[in-house]
């Protein structure tokens, strides 16, 4: 009975220990919460993309919870002799020497797009990144009325080459 008894904790621990704590884990933090709804990401990625200008450079970010099919955007382009992405990128219009942000939130439901002030980006070295909205004002397209938005971003993103 005593070698019945440790056989069955033995595989009983190993049935237990099979799952995988990571499966669910994400190296992305947000406190994003807009119109009270909260953006739990699970996935990052960001790459290269064509410039508007040819003395400019752009990089998007996509940020998704691919279970519930959502979808954060943000976009940034900046002078080509800028090193890294650290700045502060204002929402809207500007010219190739500026640092230009774009975001919107895409959920199965709406869309909401995210201006208003800036964002600041800081590049904290091995993919990680930290965004931080400020003055921010959201709006919720397919509603089309002006929601609340409180939050920021940070994490590990991985690098794609296109």
């Amino acid at each position: 009975m005593r070698k019945f008894t440790l056989f069955f904790l033995l595989v009983l621990g190993f049935l237990t220990s099979c799952s995988s704590d990571s499966d669910n884990r994400t190296d992305l933090y947000s406190s994003i919460v807009i119109d009270g709804f909260s953006f739990e990401p699970t996935k990052g990625v960001y790459f290269s993309q064509k410039a508007s200008f040819d003395s400019q450079k752009s990089v998007r970010f996509l940020v998704t919870n691919e279970k519930k099919s959502e979808n954060l955007y943000i976009d940034l382009s900046f002078p080509s002799t800028q090193k890294n992405l650290t700045g502060i990128y204002s929402f809207g219009p500007g010219s190739a020497n500026e640092l230009l942000g774009f975001c919107e939130l895409v959920t199965p439901k709406t869309r909401y797009y995210i201006g208003g002030n800036s964002i600041k980006v800081t590049d904290l070295g091995n993919n990680n990144f930290k965004f931080e909205f400020m003055g921010t004002q959201v709006l919720d397209v397919v509603k089309n009325y002006q929601v609340n938005f409180a939050g920021g971003l940070e994490g590990k993103f991985e690098l794609q080459v296109k």
